[in-house]
């Protein structure tokens, strides 16, 4: 029984990780168009280095995540345990969806904070994937505890 439960938590984690992941790559697309369409100083935002760099670090660690995510659900799909990397997933794909949906409402400025723009539903949407399927601390123990060879108390 607790090996069928365990292995729900697995696909529930990978599955928070993916809600994430989607979160962040709308938020990511949203900021792109933004950046691309506003202008300051007589050119698109996006033309500055530091919109660029942000968008480009947005990208890498989306990408990041998904490999990751697809890693466990490979995992998963053929029948090996994976607690600690679907921690791992559930862990690094909720917290950086909150820091590119934070970074993507910062390029919108005052206007990624009205319910005009969807930004600021990915970000108060990926402020509670980091509650979901146990919070970033019960991940990092469950992830701890892996490596360091303890029992993790469920």
């Amino acid at each position: 029984a607790f090996y069928q439960v365990s292995s729900g938590l697995e696909r529930a984690r990978a599955h928070t990780a993916a809600r994430s992941i989607g979160l962040a790559q709308g938020a990511l697309e949203d900021a792109i168009e933004y950046a691309q369409q506003r202008e300051q100083f007589g050119r698109p935002i996006g033309e500055f280095q530091a919109i660029r760099f942000k968008i480009a670090k947005m990208a890498t660690d989306i990408e990041a995540a998904r490999q990751l995510m697809y890693f466990v659900c490979h995992q998963i799909d053929t029948g090996k345990r994976c607690d600690r990397e679907a921690a791992m997933v559930k862990l690094f794909a909720s917290e950086m969806s909150e820091r590119v949906t934070s970074e993507a409402l910062q390029i919108f400025g005052g206007a990624g904070y009205t319910k005009l723009n969807a930004v600021e539903r990915y970000w108060r949407d990926a402020r509670l994937t980091k509650i979901f399927e146990g919070t970033s601390e019960i991940q990092q123990r469950i992830i701890s505890d892996s490596l360091l060879g303890r029992p993790s108390k469920r």
